[in-house]
């Protein structure tokens, strides 16, 4: 199916205007009311003189705001690139200028942040902001522009969002999608999740990150609604207000879910409306997701897989096979081909490790002005996602790590994800990361960074034993560090690159 990605909100508006569609603490917001505002923002950026194709910044928390900002940029024929809404004030110029933005829009948070960046057109807060030589319009003044939609032309092909996605080194890559490319992998994941306008998803993921963007999208797609909770940091206030606002739909990272499970009230809690919990951003080991299975009990528990790249999702296992299939990140989404290669594109027989390949309508244009990053990732048999794995033999696919993070000890390959999934095993620890520091001997040797459940009983030597019970010699973790917590991006996944530094 093809359309526009502001058509979400724009037909849902028009078959149940008077439903709130973003709940955000006391406050919510109509989908008219989302409409209108989107229009609004539209308006303002055409008058102001944005032309279809011109990247709009967005540094904001997720909001009522953000999200009218979004489909505003879209209904203009205008790029969104949303970027972290922490981001320093180099950071945000390093954005601006990557992706040669002639708008910004900010919240009231950074807003406060980023005063005097070089950008001619800025939609911010009703405050006074340091913006030299350029125009500044306040969200209020934003009330005076027509609440009708634009008269402007937006095809399918499109860009409508980049999405800058850190890689292992260098500066972040701006993942080009088109409006084909975001509405191909929001149809496929309303499918296959059977969503319903009756679904509401609690959503502590930001938007900036695509998974987040994939809740708000497919909510308003099939004309459910979203709950914006910032406030993870506090689990139990995530926790009380699933059961009030009665979410019937969870998405998390794996640190999301140990988190949960291990510093909330989260598995001693009844949530009579939940049917469904979604995991992405990362493999979560097998034994954290038993976990998870035992204490959701009724909820159907989704494991998934994707990329940047590919608008977000690729796979996702179907919770009946949960249990037999425990570790695979599934099969492909509808519409969707997955398959293993080795480096020259050829098929890979099952079993047999290789590069996890993907082709689809959702698969991305390329990198932003960079065109060797591109072709290093889209090749003639598909989008080549940097994952290793190998499919059985019922076209099942299991990940065995990532082919920058494998190891290099004594010239035998070490997989940094086996390591972590067995530490995690042992019901000592919360969260667990392996990286490779460097030995004059094997090359590099494994270290870990470990954060104890309980670390006033937490036994290291417990630890050790049960993973030298585990894992061969050369897996074996040489170094231990035992930390109160591991480095995040603003995704939630953990940074493993801060931890190299």
């Amino acid at each position: 199916m093809e359309g526009l990605v502001h058509h979400f909100v724009e037909a849902a508006a028009r078959r149940t205007p008077d439903k709130i569609a973003v709940y955000h603490g006391e406050t919510g917001a109509t989908y008219r009311e989302i409409d209108t505002g989107a229009n609004r923002i539209a308006h303002c950026l055409i008058r102001e003189g944005l032309q279809p194709g011109e990247r709009v910044v967005v540094v904001m928390e997720n909001s009522l705001d953000s999200v009218q900002a979004y489909y505003g940029i879209l209904k203009a024929g205008g790029v969104s690139v949303e970027v972290p809404d922490r981001s320093t004030p180099s950071e945000v110029a390093y954005f601006i200028g990557n992706c040669g933005a002639r708008a910004c829009i900010l919240s009231k948070a950074s807003a406060g942040r980023l005063a005097g960046i070089d950008i001619p057109l800025i939609i911010g807060p009703d405050m006074e902001f340091d913006h030299a030589g350029g125009t500044y319009i306040p969200w209020s003044s934003l009330q005076t522009m027509p609440e009708s939609p634009p008269d402007r032309r937006v095809d399918t092909g499109q860009l409508a969002a980049i999405v800058y996605t850190s890689g292992s080194t260098g500066k972040p890559k701006g993942v080009m999608l088109t409006h084909a490319n975001l509405c191909a992998n929001t149809f496929s994941i309303v499918s296959y999740l059977g969503l319903t306008p009756t679904d509401r998803a609690m959503v502590i993921l930001p938007f900036h990150y695509v998974y987040g963007k994939t809740l708000l999208n497919t909510h308003f797609a099939s004309g459910g609604s979203i709950v914006i909770n910032n406030r993870f940091a506090f689990p139990n206030v995530v926790v009380d207000e699933m059961v009030k606002k009665a979410c019937t739909l969870l998405a998390g990272v794996p640190s999301t879910f140990a988190f949960l499970l291990n510093r909330s009230t989260f598995s001693r809690t009844a949530f009579p409306d939940l049917r469904i919990v979604t995991q992405a951003g990362g493999a979560m080991a097998p034994a954290l997701i038993q976990r998870l299975r035992d204490t959701l009990k009724s909820a159907r528990l989704y494991v998934m897989y994707g990329a940047t790249e590919a608008s977000a999702r690729l796979s996702y296992l179907p919770p009946e096979r949960l249990t037999d299939k425990l570790g695979s990140i599934g099969i492909p989404i509808p519409g969707v081909e997955l398959d293993v290669r080795d480096d020259t594109g050829a098929l890979k027989a099952p079993y047999e490790e290789g590069n996890i390949c993907a082709r689809g309508p959702n698969i991305m244009q390329g990198y932003w002005n960079d065109p060797d990053e591109t072709a290093k990732v889209l090749k003639p048999w598909g989008l080549v996602t940097g994952d290793l794995g190998y499919r059985d033999d019922e076209g099942f696919l299991f990940l065995t790590g990532r082919k920058k993070e494998m190891l290099k000890v004594g010239g035998e390959r070490v997989s940094p994800k086996e390591i972590e999934d067995t530490i995690i095993a042992s019901r000592l620890i919360h969260e667990a990361a392996v990286i490779g520091r460097p030995d004059e001997l094997l090359y590099e040797v494994p270290e870990a960074f470990i954060v104890p459940i309980d670390s006033q009983t937490f036994k290291l030597e417990d630890l050790s034993a049960f993973v030298q019970e585990r894992l061969s010699p050369q897996k074996q973790p040489r170094y231990w560090n035992i930390v109160k917590g591991l480095p995040k991006k603003s995704s939630g996944k953990i940074d493993k690159e801060a931890l190299k530094s």
